[in-house]
């Protein structure tokens, strides 16, 4: 296997989904990487904000919130158009850490965009068969929505 940064494999929590579309990858980049832009097309977010100056990269924090979760994010990987990577702390120490991880792969069929997410801390040990669902139904959702706004460019 390669040193490519990825989901916890060992988290308590792990989830995975994907999907083929029609978008480019740059369509689909552009979406998802435009933090702040996150509340017009993924409706249970109230806030999302990059708080590191300049474009999405590598070491570029953001914060986002959804109904009960205040999370930060940080990028650990930044591969334009092909793969993007952040951890996030989930409601400050001793809350869950999540690691996303998004790959961008051209087909014959068009593209396929493919998201795991782990969760771990205390919190994901506790709940683990209460999350597991909740995050299964809301990585297949999130994209959803990221691919109607990306084949909406």
């Amino acid at each position: 296997m390669n040193d490519m940064p990825t989901v916890d494999e060992t988290a308590p929590v792990i989830s995975r989904h994907e999907l083929t579309t029609p978008a480019s990858a740059e369509d689909v980049w552009r979406v998802l990487t435009d933090i702040d832009s996150w509340t017009t097309w993924l409706p249970d977010i109230s806030h999302a904000g990059l708080e590191t100056p300049g474009p999405l990269a590598e070491g570029s924090v953001f914060r986002w919130v959804a109904p009960g979760r205040d999370v930060v994010s940080t990028v650990v990987l930044a591969r334009p158009f092909e793969r993007l990577v952040w951890t996030g702390q989930v409601n400050g120490p001793g809350g869950i850490s999540g690691v996303s991880a998004w790959t961008f792969t051209p087909g014959g069929d068009g593209l396929l965009v493919s998201a795991a997410e782990s969760l771990a801390g205390p919190p994901a040990e506790a709940a683990a068969e209460q999350i597991q669902p909740a995050l299964d139904e809301g990585l297949a959702r999130w994209m959803r929505f990221l691919l109607n706004a990306a084949e909406a460019k």
